[in-house]
């Protein structure tokens, strides 16, 4: 299960993407491949005033279309949501 939670300020988008791509490079050195494991994607500090919009994190991180979820972790807003849904994936992985 992989959660890769994204950082939604602007100045983060090109350290977000660097990192996604490292996620998909260390995974292909283990021989596993993300779109066989559950995963989701949290996009966090949707409450700051300086963030990239929703269609550019879209854009940039999800070319794979896997669940995204909206989130201001300091306030638990949207963790849970993303938690239950890879859980789901979990379960649902293993069915």
């Amino acid at each position: 299960m992989v959660v890769f939670v994204a950082d939604s300020q602007v100045e983060r988008l090109d350290a977000n993407i660097e990192s996604m791509h490292n996620l998909y490079d260390n995974l292909t050195e283990y021989g596993l491949d993300l779109r066989e494991i559950p995963f989701v994607i949290q996009y966090n500090k949707r409450d700051l005033p300086n963030i990239s919009s929703l269609e550019e994190l879209q854009r940039e991180l999800n070319p794979t279309n896997v669940p995204t979820f909206e989130a201001v972790g300091v306030r638990g807003i949207g963790v849970f949501d993303t938690l239950k849904a890879v859980s789901k994936l979990v379960i649902k992985a293993l069915s």
